[in-house]
């Protein structure tokens, strides 16, 4: 029996360890590998996709709510320019007429608010819609087949969540 550690080594056990790693090693990165990192990109462009999408959506609300101030403005400038007509009009004219501008001023006041609020509701319902889209494009992907009922109902409790707040 010899004490030299070296000339115990086997060199084809050695080899054949080697070669048994190198094809087991080759053998996951096809099988294993390969495909889940193309499922992790895949992954990581639909969620930049989702991402823009929502900037886009909070960008589209953003004006939405913009353009209701606007309209919000403009309708309280009209009420005033009504209300100061209804002043100068009161030294003029009769108790009669001051009632009818004031009348006239109610009208169109409430008329912006309806208009604000029916456009606040068009683009709520389309940024629901879209989010609806979103969130059942991204399920289905992600699960597979989904119930539109059970997409619409978390679609809308999100929503109602964020206006409680």
């Amino acid at each position: 029996m010899v004490l030299d550690p070296l000339a115990q080594i086997d060199l084809f056990a050695i080899a054949g360890v080697a070669a048994i790693f190198l094809v087991t090693f080759f053998l996951l990165r096809r099988v294993f590998f390969a495909p889940l990192i193309d499922v992790m990109e895949k992954r990581a462009v639909r969620m930049e996709t989702a991402r823009s999408r929502r900037a886009e959506a909070e960008r589209l609300l953003e004006d939405a709510r913009r353009r209701a101030e606007g309209l919000l403005a403009a309708a309280r400038e009209e009420a005033g320019r009504i209300a100061d007509a209804a002043r100068e009009e009161r030294v003029e004219a009769a108790a009669g007429r001051r009632a009818a501008a004031g009348a006239e001023a109610e009208a169109i006041l409430a008329r912006g608010r309806d208009e604000v609020l029916a456009l606040r509701r068009s683009e709520e319902a389309r940024l629901a819609e879209e989010l609806l889209a979103c969130v059942g494009q991204t399920l289905a992907r992600m699960v597979g087949r989904v119930d539109e009922r059970n997409v619409r109902f978390l679609v809308n409790r999100a929503l109602a969540a964020k206006e409680s707040r």
